[in-house]
Parts: C-alpha cells; structure tokens; sequence
C-alpha cells in the first residue's frame, strides 16, 4: 500500500484551523466523524488526551502523531492536518507543530500505525518536501506533492 492511499485529498486537511494541540485534535476527530468513520469523538478525545499526557505525540521536528485503535473503523484510517502557523506541541525540540497525522486502527490491527508513520517520515524527512507543503494552498496540492514523492523516489510498499 501505497501512503497516498491512505492520505488524499479525502484525507487531508489543509490548513488546519486550530491553535492548540486539543483544538487539534478535535478538529481531526470531528474530521473522522464528518467523513462518517466514527459516529461520536468525545471517548477517543478522552483516550488520546490521556495518552499525550504519558506520551507526548510531538515527534520533533515540527510532526506530531496521534494514533488509537477502534472498535468502528474496518481499516486503518489516516487524517493528516496542516497548520502553516504551527502548534505549540511542547516537543523536546522546541519546535511548533506544523504536521499532525491521526491514525485510526481496527482492534484486530493494534499496530499498523507503525507502517504508516514510517511511511510519512520517510516523506517528511524530505527537507525540500516540508517546506513545499507548507508552502501549498490546498489538499490537492499536498496529494499530488505525495504522489510524485512515491513515483519520483519509487517509494516501496511497506504497509
């Protein structure tokens, strides 16, 4: 599987709205729920709100990861958020967020998030790709900014 099968246009929001990192995380779950994966957010809120305060999801370098398994979603499921402004994540580096991926698994599948943020770092650890997507004015454009990563570098399938 390919990453832009799991992040497209469908999948992508551009630019997030939020300025903190709850705001942010509603904003990708209630994003779910519109796409009518999930039929209510308040429990994985609670559950992923929880698991920050254990684990910070700020990976650095301005990317942050959400992940958590659900007993509605069939797949794993992927929604990437993009803010230009950046949020404050409290990552080790200092660093505002500007990339954060959630990533919903079945509970069957408790681990596939691990494919799927391999799969994005290897895009994001891209300087020049970073950059461009910030840069961008729609999901679109971040589709197609993945697309031709996967062709151009001739991406292998991992998932």
């Amino acid at each position: 599987m390919k990453l832009s099968e799991k992040l497209n246009n469908k999948t992508i929001i551009y630019p997030l709205q939020a300025m903190s990192k709850q705001d942010a995380l509603h904003e990708l779950l209630d994003y779910f729920q519109n796409l009518e994966y999930l039929t209510a957010t308040t429990k994985l809120f609670s559950y992923l709100d929880s698991k920050d305060k254990t684990f910070n999801s700020a990976s650095g370098r301005g990317v942050a990861y959400h992940y958590h398994t659900s007993i509605e979603v069939k797949e794993t499921l992927a929604v990437l958020g993009i803010s230009k402004q950046g949020i404050n994540y409290n990552a080790t580096d200092g660093l505002l967020c500007h990339f954060i991926l959630l990533i919903l698994e079945p509970t069957n599948h408790p681990n596939s998030h691990r494919k799927l943020i391999n799969l994005f770092q290897n895009l994001i650890n891209h300087s020049d790709i970073k950059s461009k997507l910030l840069e961008l004015d729609s999901s679109s454009e971040v589709e197609k900014i993945i697309k031709n990563w996967e062709n151009d570098d001739n991406v292998f399938d991992i998932l």
